[in-house]
């Protein structure tokens, strides 16, 4: 017997929306994300029809030996070396978005099924935003913060979080995009403990680990990533100096307040990096100054937050479609980045 028209229409409604919020969905997760905001709209974002077996990013530890010479001089003609490969892991997610038989019969009429559709896409928008912003600050959570995010219920691993690929302690035996940063000094993040106790110290560190992760080419981090008290330490210690703290730039949907003119902008995950936790203390405020030029993301074009076809198990009156992502986060210079840890964030003068 054949399906009924109505279930035809149904499934055909369902399907045709999802596809048409498809790139919505891809630009409402990276707007509720400074960090993979910032990585979306560089060069280093990328979606491709073909992955290959891991994310593979070139990378120099060493530059080229220039000489001078005159007349007739042999020229140097050693081979230079210094360029290596650094490899991440492809990584998946998924979000579903289930209707039950109940409710596909109250809501009947073409009307009424977008309207439920609208509200399980939004369920689902704000779920995988959650998802996507929790992994890629705290990992796997807790006091787990430098370890990828694993899932109780299948045992996979998602993308490498920033308190791992951007550490507190670079000097840590820790595997970063395939290289080990104890074993090779240059793959090694900067970083700096917070002694400050008024605000002029303070400023005076954040000028400091700017200027350190700015060395060598490839310029200064045009991202700074903090916890909320941090942040407003920081817009207190400008206040403090007479200086106008009040800055939004244009291209980031983000609120904050420039540093050399880049944005310093506060995420709720940003977790506590001298501590290790997701529990920020008062004493122990983070500030990540971060170079998006040296960062890559890839996306598998095909899974790019694509939307699989309605299916309907034997056992249950109900239909799924899951919403997929296929994709790695990395970057191929860690000495352009930099993290601040023990901000003291009662500093009141």
């Amino acid at each position: 017997m054949a399906p009924s028209a109505l279930t035809l229409n149904y499934d055909a409604i369902l399907s045709s929306t999802l596809f048409n919020y498809r790139k919505k969905f891809e630009d409402n997760i990276s707007t509720a994300n400074a960090l993979f905001f910032m990585l979306k709209k560089g060069a280093g974002y990328k979606t491709q029809a073909s992955i290959g077996e891991r994310m593979a990013m070139p990378l120099m530890y060493e530059l080229g030996t220039a000489d001078s010479y005159s007349g007739y001089d042999l020229l140097d003609v050693t081979p230079m070396e210094g360029i290596t490969t650094a490899f991440y892991d492809w990584r998946q997610a998924s979000i579903p978005i289930t209707i039950s038989g109940l409710e596909e019969k109250k809501n009947s009429g073409e009307e009424a099924i977008i309207d439920l559709l609208e509200g399980k896409v939004k369920q689902a928008e704000v779920g995988i935003q959650e998802f996507f912003n929790k992994k890629l600050l705290q990992g796997n959570g807790g006091t787990a913060i430098t370890t990828a995010y694993t899932s109780s219920i299948n045992g996979s691993v998602f993308i490498d979080p920033l308190p791992k690929q951007v550490a507190y302690d670079p000097t840590a035996s820790v595997v970063v995009g395939n290289i080990n940063g104890a074993t090779y000094s240059w793959w090694r993040n900067q970083t700096k403990n917070s002694t400050s106790t008024t605000y002029a110290g303070f400023l005076k560190e954040l000028r400091s680990a700017r200027n350190n992760a700015g060395k060598g080419p490839g310029g200064f981090p045009d991202l700074f990533l903090a916890d909320q008290a941090s942040y407003e330490l920081y817009t207190a210690a400008l206040a403090a100096a007479h200086q106008n703290p009040s800055y939004q730039s244009a291209d980031i949907p983000f609120e904050n307040v420039a540093f050399y003119g880049k944005p310093m902008t506060w995420d709720e995950f940003v977790p506590d990096a001298q501590g290790g936790s997701v529990t920020q203390s008062t004493t122990s405020g983070t500030i990540w100054m971060l170079n998006t030029k040296f960062w890559g993301v890839k996306v598998h074009a095909g899974t790019n937050f694509s939307t699989g076809p309605f299916m309907k198990p034997e056992n249950q009156d109900a239909k799924t479609a899951q919403i997929l992502w296929l994709g790695a986060v990395g970057m191929s210079n860690r000495r352009k980045q930099g993290v601040v840890g023990g901000v003291d964030t009662t500093i009141a003068s």
